[in-house]
């Protein structure tokens, strides 16, 4: 196989893979592979092979004489996941607070700001990552690499909940709004009281992708 291929292959694997963490490509949608090639002014081979990477990745399911369909989220692997996250990252954020620095706090303020200016512009697929890098900054505040590990850990394993937004575009304004509130508490030192909100918050956003996991069945 030369490096040409492998770098097309390579390619159309990241883009499609992209999409489908973003939610741009939603569960149960096909992916028409004569499409994609012609998108991305590719032959069908690369195409080809990249769906069966994501198959073993478990994010796409071929049928012969179906084609590709981008796969179901699994309902018990994301409760039994998310409610180990809320509590984790919870802790974490109590622990994070009495090492926050004004430059962490300044991070927070313009992720913030950039995730109501991707809302603004309904760029909902853009939204999942920039809460990712929101909510691990705190995380990272804290002294624990291990509880650190745990956490960016549990993210890889539903990295496609980051599509929360994509999904349930109302979450996004919702959270934009909370954020704010854990920011405040970030600022003020409570520990206990930015506990408690980032629980709230990480519970919501459960409720929220529950939902749209039952109704999408």
């Amino acid at each position: 196989m030369s490096l040409k291929f492998q770098t097309k292959n390579q390619a159309v694997y990241e883009a499609l893979r992209k999409g489908i963490i973003a939610g741009k490509l939603k569960p149960g949608q096909k992916i028409i592979m004569s499409d994609v090639a012609k998108e991305l002014g590719l032959s069908d081979i690369p195409v080809r092979e990249a769906i069966r990477r994501l198959e073993s990745d478990g994010l796409v399911t071929f049928t012969p004489h179906l084609g590709a369909v981008v796969s179901k989220i699994d309902e018990h692997d994301f409760i039994e996941t998310y409610l180990i996250r809320i509590e984790l990252e919870s802790l974490a954020t109590r622990l994070a607070v009495p090492h926050i620095k004004s430059e962490d706090i300044l991070f927070l303020v313009n992720k913030n700001k950039e995730m109501a200016k991707a809302l603004h512009k309904n760029q909902y697929e853009k939204i999942g990552a920039i809460n990712k890098d929101f909510h691990l900054r705190i995380y990272h505040a804290a002294p624990y690499s291990f509880l650190n590990q745990l956490i960016a850990s549990l993210w890889e394993r539903l990295e496609r909940t980051q599509s929360v937004f994509a999904f349930v575009p109302e979450r996004a304004g919702a959270s934009v709004l909370e954020h704010e509130k854990i920011i405040e508490t970030l600022k003020k030192r409570d520990g206990k009281l930015s506990e408690k909100l980032m629980k709230e918050h990480k519970s919501r956003t459960m409720s929220v992708l529950g939902e749209f996991l039952e109704t999408d069945k």
